[in-house]
């Protein structure tokens, strides 16, 4: 039974801080809330701190973070989705934001600190008393290290320079904290990495799994120096994942399984978010047994049974495969008419596309659309719902397949071109592809890992990222762009969805934000 992190309580006591007021009377303030536990009265032994470790993950899960939000701005900017555009929800994936206009960057960036706050608390309550020293202990810190990590690389990667918090605020100072550099919040993760590696476990049991591991923090600390150009370091920290021998690739057959309920926490999930089935939907709460089911299929599904009007797939995705007569990668990624291709619930896919693909000629797109995480396997359409909460699929952030491409590129970028090669040639032979030849220049590998990211992890939320830190945003996404069959990948959203350099390798800072803390800045171009 994997770990479900909505089903398990939350403390709230990590949602708020006991602010000391002057000038007031102090007894009139002393009242207990009969509905919250006292911060004093708990982490008193381990089974507390478990409790908060759990509460520390929701954030991260809710529909304002992983749940939703982030499918429908910075994964969606990828030159993969033709988004059709639906108002303020799809001006981030549109590359069309403003700041205090556009929505979700305000929902998504405190979603993070939330999370932040809470493994600082846990890290700073435990006590040789309260937490005594052993496998419970190392568990408990090992996890605080890893979310605050996970949080502080997004908040990196999406925002840029932003506060760097790593204790919880004591005075007035603390409570307005300047912006770090982007290396800066890099540099601790890569600390925070490390301590996670040292204290987490290999793997969990059953009742356990879909906590971060070992593992989990190599390949995290992996992909944060490949991020940062270190690649020698990269390299370690990939190869030690490799090495380890507890993941592998799932053969052919099964390479669906990374996508659907069967398939959760397999041998090739390095790590993965838990959401849960739940009917009692709640937009947005931080409460227990709400905001943790998996609402992106609202992003993924097609434009006629998605709510916000979808998106197609551009056709020069599509061609990567057929160069590569991949067929096994193909037809999990992209819903499209070929011989035996199914819909919803393996209904026909002529059948039950018709209005889709009759909206695709109008148009004037081909008519391809995402596979991976719209829950095809799930039903037929009537069985799901539209916000996709009845479903609870769990979202893979890192995969095995993505630790070996990674690990490529960096050995590329270390002169140990025939090393990258062969890591190559493990995920091509799992597609049933030829290999890439022994002959290839170090240019020439470098591209051929750019296309095999397209064909292994097109529609999983890396692209957008792989693109920017490539220096490609521009070439791809930019105003002179035709890669999407002679057309602009974000055609359908008009002449104003391009990338712009400067500007969209990072989102806005909300301005509730910049109001909140005048220390913040506006990044650049916006």
């Amino acid at each position: 039974m994997k770990l479900k992190t909505s089903k398990i309580m939350i403390v709230t006591l990590l949602a708020a801080m006991l602010v000391p007021l002057n000038s007031c009377n102090e007894d009139e303030l002393q009242i207990s809330n009969p509905n919250t536990v006292s911060q004093l009265a708990f982490f008193n032994d381990e089974a507390d701190f478990r409790v908060a470790v759990n509460g520390m993950i929701h954030p991260i899960t809710a529909v304002f973070f992983w749940g939703r939000v982030v499918h429908t701005g910075p994964t969606l900017r990828s030159d993969a989705f033709n988004v059709v555009p639906f108002a303020n929800n799809t001006t981030m994936s549109t590359l069309q934001g403003v700041p205090g206009v556009s929505r979700w960057s305000s929902n998504m960036f405190p979603q993070l600190y939330q999370t932040i706050f809470r493994a600082n608390t846990i890290l700073e309550e435990a006590n040789d008393e309260n937490l005594p020293a052993g496998s419970g202990r190392d568990e408990v810190l090992g996890q605080a290290y890893f979310m605050r990590a996970f949080a502080n690389w997004y908040l990196a990667a999406f925002w840029g320079n932003v506060p760097l918090v790593l204790s919880t605020p004591e005075n007035q100072e603390e409570f307005f904290p300047s912006p770090a550099t982007q290396t800066e919040i890099f540099n601790s993760v890569l600390s925070d990495l490390a301590m996670a590696a040292s204290m987490l476990p290999a793997t969990w049991s059953d009742n356990d799994l879909g906590r971060p591991t070992s593992g989990s923090a190599l390949a995290l600390r992996g992909k944060t120096n490949l991020y940062m150009g270190n690649f020698s370091e990269a390299a370690t920290d990939l190869r030690a994942v490799v090495t380890s021998g507890v993941y592998s690739l799932l053969p052919a057959e099964q390479y669906g399984d990374n996508f659907n309920v069967v398939g959760e926490n397999n041998s090739e999930s390095v790590f993965e978010l838990q959401f849960a089935a739940q009917d009692n939907f709640v937009w947005g709460s931080d409460i227990p047994l709400t905001g943790s089911q998996s609402n992106y299929i609202i992003d993924y599904a097609p434009p006629t049974y998605s709510l916000d009007r979808g998106h197609y797939i551009n056709p020069h995705i599509l061609q990567a495969f057929e160069d590569n007569g991949d067929t096994v990668r193909r037809n999990e990624t992209i819903a499209f008419d070929y011989p035996g291709a199914t819909g919803y619930g393996g209904t026909p896919f002529l059948e039950d596309f018709a209005g889709d693909i009759e909206a695709a000629q109008v148009a004037g797109v081909d008519p391809l659309f995402t596979r991976k995480y719209a829950m095809l396997f799930a039903g037929t359409r009537d069985q799901i719902s539209p916000f996709g909460e009845n479903i609870g699929l769990n979202w893979r952030i890192i995969r095995y397949a993505d630790v070996l491409l990674m690990l490529a590129e960096a050995e590329n970028e270390n002169g140990n071109t025939p090393e990258a090669i062969a890591l190559v040639n493990q995920v091509r032979q799992r597609a049933q592809i030829a290999d890439l030849p022994n002959t290839l220049s170090s240019t020439e590998v470098f591209d051929a890992i750019v296309e095999e990211r397209i064909m292994e992890l097109t529609g999983e939320g890396h692209r957008y990222l792989d693109l920017v830190r490539w220096g490609l945003a521009e070439e791809v996404l930019g105003a002179g762009s035709t890669i999407a069959g002679g057309r602009h990948p974000k055609s359908l959203a008009g002449e104003s969805a391009v990338f712009t350099p400067g500007r969209d390798e990072l989102i806005w800072i909300p301005v509730p934000e910049l109001n909140a803390n005048p220390n913040l800045n506006q990044n650049p171009g916006y």
